[in-house]
Formats: C-alpha cells, structure tokens, sequence
C-alpha cells in the first residue's frame, strides 16, 4: 500500500461526503457544538510531558490492531491520565469514521484532534461540527497551510502542524503554526525512526509546542523523546493492543512526568556548572 493510493482514496470518500453533508450544514450545526477543552493548553503543562493518546482501530502498515469500540476506550484514556484524545476518522485503512470523532465529544471532556488526510477546507469545518479541538494539517499536503491554520484559528480549533523535514517545518512556521507534529514514521514504507525527532527538534522554534508522533511503546521510548525537547507525546498502537488500556496509559504518563522532571533537573545542573 502506497501513500499516494490512501490520498487518492480520501479524495474519492471527501467527494462523497461533500454531496451527502453540504458546507452549509455544517456551518449551521457549528453553531450548535459546544466547544471543547483548549487543546494547545492542554500540552503545556510544566511538570509533564503530555501524552496523546490515539483511538486507531487499524493501519496500512498492521492492518487491524483492536476491535475496540471509542466509548470502550475513551474512558480508559481519561482515567489513565490523557491530555487529550487524538480520534482517527479514515474509513478505508483506519477503520475508524467521522461519527467516532462526535461521540467521543459526548463522552469525554478532553480536548478532541481530528486525525485525518485533511485536504479541503470542508474537512475543517466538519471537524468542528463533530467536536473537535484541533485538526492535524499535513505540511505537505495541505493546500495552503497558512489558510489552513488561518481557519482552524477562526473556528476557536487549534492546527497540529505534522511536519516531516526542515523544509516543512519553516514553512509551517512562517504560516504561523504553534504546534508542530514530528512524524518518527516513513510513508515511504512505514517504518519508525524515533530519531526523526532528535534531527528536527532544534529546528522548531522554542515558542512552539513540539509533539512527537509515532513509535512510542514503552517508559524508555518517552524519556528518550522527552530528552530531545519534546513537549507532548501522539500514541496510538502500543496503547489499543494492550490487554490492560487503562495501565497502559497510567505507565506513559507516569514516565513523561518523571521525564520532564529529569529534563528539568538536567538543564538546572548545566546552568550551574
């Protein structure tokens, strides 16, 4: 599966969603959603790194990870300690769909992220009629990522720019990202490279809350991340294939806290000497 056949299918599925549930209604129903939780806020915290965590029911690259319904596991996120609540909602190889994102925004109070294959400003704009705090804008694929970030400012959402080189992270910073996703996956052939973070981190301006995506199984995996600058960690299939979710997600956050008291306690000691 390449990525290019996964972008070609949104386009075909964005088609049929734009006839079925026009832009006007969308924008009615807008008026009608409550706002969430602010998501920027909630992934800076200065005792912790914040963790993600991600209902990803499947993938190109495993195919079916869990069964799991979002209600099974949105409360196991939240009693877990979550910051907030990443929600998948491609059809074709996540298994996951857009009425995943509005009934995770009746059952949790966390700040929701659209993760998608956002292409058109429609797909924004249903974000926010289903719920969402914040959309993930793929540097490289959005159209016009200054517009992008433009409208989810408009829409009181905030933009997780996913960046993938240093190319892309200048440009997500002249369009004004805050947020800037490091993706420790290849598209070419799904591998992880935890190191991607370490390669682009200084690239991405202080002011900027830095999230890396990807590749994060374990305590080790998150104080390395930590270690590198990262503010908040995007977690998704080593959390929905455990037997114990729950647990799962109490040991990634009890490790990001313990990761950014070290980080702290680091930077602390170098000032001195």
């Amino acid at each position: 599966m390449k990525f290019a056949d996964i972008i070609q299918e949104r386009k075909r599925f964005l088609k049929v969603r734009m006839k079925y549930q026009p832009l006007n209604e969308l924008k009615e129903n807008i008026r009608r959603v409550k706002l969430r939780t602010d998501f920027a806020k909630s992934l800076t915290k200065e005792d912790d790194v914040s963790i993600i965590c991600e209902y990803k029911p499947a993938s190109p690259s495993l195919g079916n990870i869990s069964p799991l319904t979002i209600d099974e596991v949105l409360p196991q996120f939240e009693e877990g300690g979550a910051s907030a609540v990443s929600v998948l909602t491609e059809e074709s190889y996540f298994k996951s769909n857009i009425d995943n994102l509005k009934m995770a925004c009746r059952i949790t109070k966390l700040p929701l992220l659209r993760k998608d294959f956002i292409l058109d400003p429609y797909q924004i704009y249903e974000a926010r009629a289903y719920g969402a705090s914040a959309v993930l804008l793929m540097a490289s694929l959005y159209p016009n990522l200054l517009e992008g970030i433009e409208l989810c400012h408009y829409l009181d959402m905030d933009a997780l720019v996913e960046c993938k080189n240093n190319e892309e992270i200048e440009l997500a910073t002249k369009a004004g990202a805050k947020i800037i996703g490091i993706n420790n996956r290849d598209f070419n052939d799904f591998s992880i490279d935890l190191g991607r973070t370490e390669k682009l981190a200084q690239s991405v301006p202080s002011d900027t809350i830095m999230v890396s995506e990807s590749g994060v199984k374990n305590a080790k995996d998150v104080e390395l991340l930590s270690s590198f600058g990262a503010d908040a960690l995007l977690v998704g299939t080593s959390i929905m294939t455990n037997n114990n979710i729950n647990g799962k997600v109490r040991e990634l956050v009890y490790s990001a806290k313990n990761a950014r008291a070290n980080r702290i306690a680091n930077s602390a000691a170098v000032t001195v000497i």
